[in-house]
């Protein structure tokens, strides 16, 4: 989706895939739209309610709105705007708040290096700690008690992709850096299982060169260690930790965009595949919930296009 210039990036082989076996055991249904149609926003869930904030809207202009959605009530609702438009950013929650990380503004893609904290006690956004260099199209997860944020990228003038991993600790209000990715590459996702964060996929700064690579970063002892490799390459797609379990859904290359659903299993060290994506979409919020799987929003033809579908997976 972004038009920018290929970096090339070494990498030493993945480990072996065997092929993923399919297990079509779940179902999907679809929930209420949402209020708009939205591409590349961020989403996060807490205390049993799904947020989504920014992204871009369906006349192709980022936007700052943001919603809250009770899927108990199977209701939308507007909340705060962030302080400012933002797409291509991570949202994630830990303890009492939502936070909004970076991302990118403007129809230009400028990364960004504002960090956001949205508390729903109060009702509004608060100004945290800027990450230590702008970057947009990042993972982020949350582990230990922390917000870890992986790869990106930001202006080829500054070298393009990042590399260095950072950790932010919410009790401080403080930045401090990781061993930096095994891989650099943006429109990437992350999931965290027992204490270890699964990195997955992503791509060199074109839709045309994505990534089948997994890593996983074991954030208390600051390791990077190579994975088995995914069953297919993908970018701009949505990862979630569901019963101990990474489900990846959606995704696009240059002139498709992806319905797969594949699981893995850390315990077993193997891929399989689940009920696929009704509406295949890239640029998708996707998260897990009460034993359900929500994906929302995102594009249905590759590079711009928004949706406002929300579809459920029950396993």
């Amino acid at each position: 989706m972004l038009a920018l210039v290929l970096m090339l990036f070494a990498h030493a082989g993945p480990l072996p895939l065997a092929r993923p076996a399919s297990h079509v055991d779940g179902h999907w249904t679809t929930a209420r739209p949402l209020p708009e149609p939205l591409l590349e926003a961020g989403g996060a869930v807490l205390d049993g309610k799904i947020y989504v904030a920014g992204g871009i809207n369906g006349h192709g202009v980022p936007t700052a709105h943001a919603y809250r959605y009770d899927a108990a009530k199977d209701t939308w609702e507007s909340i705060a705007d962030l302080p400012a438009p933002r797409h291509h950013m991570p949202l994630v929650a830990l303890g009492d708040m939502v936070y909004a990380l970076g991302g990118l503004s403007g129809k230009d893609f400028r990364s960004e290096r504002t960090v956001w904290a949205y508390s729903p006690g109060t009702g509004k956004w608060e100004a945290r700690a800027d990450l230590p260099r702008p970057r947009g199209a990042a993972a982020a997860a949350v582990v230990n008690g922390k917000i870890v944020v992986l790869g990106g990228l930001q202006r080829i003038a500054d070298g393009g992709l990042v590399d260095v991993t950072v950790v932010y600790d919410p009790s401080t209000d403080t930045w401090r850096p990781g061993l930096p990715i095994l891989t650099k590459r943006d429109h990437l996702a992350a999931a965290t299982v027992k204490s270890i964060i699964y990195v997955l996929g992503g791509r060199l700064l074109s839709a045309d060169r994505n990534y089948d690579y997994m890593e996983t970063y074991d954030q208390g002892h600051d390791a990077w260690t190579k994975a088995e490799i995914m069953p297919s390459a993908r970018g701009a797609f949505g990862a979630a930790e569901l019963d101990n379990k990474v489900h990846l859904l959606g995704g696009e290359n240059r002139t498709e965009v992806f319905a797969a659903h594949d699981v893995y299993d850390p315990a077993a060290k193997t891929w399989s595949q689940d009920a696929p994506l009704p509406t295949p979409r890239h640029g998708c919020v996707v998260v897990a919930d009460r034993g359900k799987i929500y994906v929302i929003g995102g594009g249905v033809r590759p590079g711009f296009s928004e949706s406002d579908l929300v579809e459920v997976f029950t396993p």
